[in-house]
């Protein structure tokens, strides 16, 4: 695509659609150019922001459904029966800081930020700590990174240091990359069940009355919240507490029959440090109850199961609707 050039975006099915570039450079503000498109509406065209944007005009593009692609590689894409979003397609000029390494509580702390954010609140780090149930010199930490990073920024206001995320897409991008499913070795395994949501019904009573701490994630648990496909999943995606060693030992005391993968129903896998069990809780869908992760933590386990970046998206829409 090229300025004072025609670009045309053209589908498989022979429908093309003109593609009207936009100058960043030309607005003062994020608000001033969403107010600018929110006036132009051509038949038969898209529109593609292009240019140096702000980090902070970003989220306030993505919510107008503006698409746009930065210099740096960042990108959001949404045109029709088009999706695209990535965190960057081409190399720095400049080297960067090390990425934050999403380890122990650091990926914890990120969840709940990034829970606060979509209810509306700017929490201090301090609530960050209790709500993640972890030391303040941590939360410290991982937000210090995040900071370096640009991607949050800290305000202080009396004497509190409030948190707020900048770019809440490219913080979730992240927190998906570093603990997305399944972050170290599985093990598979049968449970009887009419339906896979019955499985993850089951799965969760036999592990509850085992008191083995789990959470079903991915698109099983996508049901439970309220987003629904055209189809079921052929596994149930599960966080269990404990170590990789200790996964068919917990397996065999949830009651799951051995199997090899190409047979099973149900994945286990080891969260030694709760991440994915962080803020789980008791859904349900139609007949069946399950305990199920966090829907942000839903969407970073979804990306390599079938059609899991469209079942994200809508995961997404959920989210930010709902807070």
């Amino acid at each position: 695509m090229r300025r004072a050039a025609t670009s045309v975006l053209t589908y498989e099915d022979g429908i093309d659609l003109a593609v009207r570039l936009v100058e960043p450079s030309d607005f003062l503000s994020a608000d001033e150019l969403v107010a600018s498109e929110r006036h132009v509406d051509v038949p038969g065209t898209v529109v593609l922001v292009a240019g140096v944007i702000p980090v902070a005009w970003r989220p306030k593009l993505r919510a107008a459904e503006i698409s746009f692609v930065d210099v740096s590689g960042v990108a959001e894409i949404n045109w029709p029966r088009l999706r695209v979003s990535t965190g960057q397609f081409a190399h720095e000029a400049q080297r960067r800081r090390e990425v934050l390494p999403m380890q122990k509580g650091h990926a914890v702390v990120v969840q709940e930020l990034l829970s606060a954010t979509f209810r509306g609140d700017h929490p201090t780090i301090g609530e960050l700590a209790s709500r993640a149930d972890i030391g303040l010199p941590t939360a410290s930490r991982a937000i210090a990174q995040l900071a370096q990073h640009g991607l949050v920024e800290k305000k202080r206001t009396g004497s509190s240091v409030h948190v707020e995320v900048v770019d809440a897409v490219a913080v979730a991008e992240l927190l998906a990359a570093r603990t997305g499913w399944p972050q170290g070795p599985t093990v598979s395994g049968y449970l009887w069940g009419r339906s896979i949501w019955e499985v993850a019904s089951s799965l969760s009573s036999s592990a509850g009355r085992s008191e083995i701490p789990v959470a079903v994630t991915g698109r099983t648990a996508l049901a439970f919240t309220g987003v629904l496909g055209t189809s079921s999943p052929r596994q149930t995606r599960c966080w269990v507490a404990g170590q990789s060693r200790d996964l068919e030992r917990l397996g065999r005391q949830i009651g799951l029959e051995p199997a090899p993968a190409e047979e099973s129903n149900v994945i286990l896998a080891a969260d030694p440090w709760k991440v994915g069990l962080h803020g789980r809780e008791s859904r349900t869908f139609q007949d069946w109850t399950a305990t199920v992760a966090h829907p942000l933590r839903i969407w970073c386990d979804l990306r390599d199961e079938q059609r899991g970046i469209e079942f994200a998206a809508q995961l997404w829409k959920e989210i930010s609707r709902r807070g």
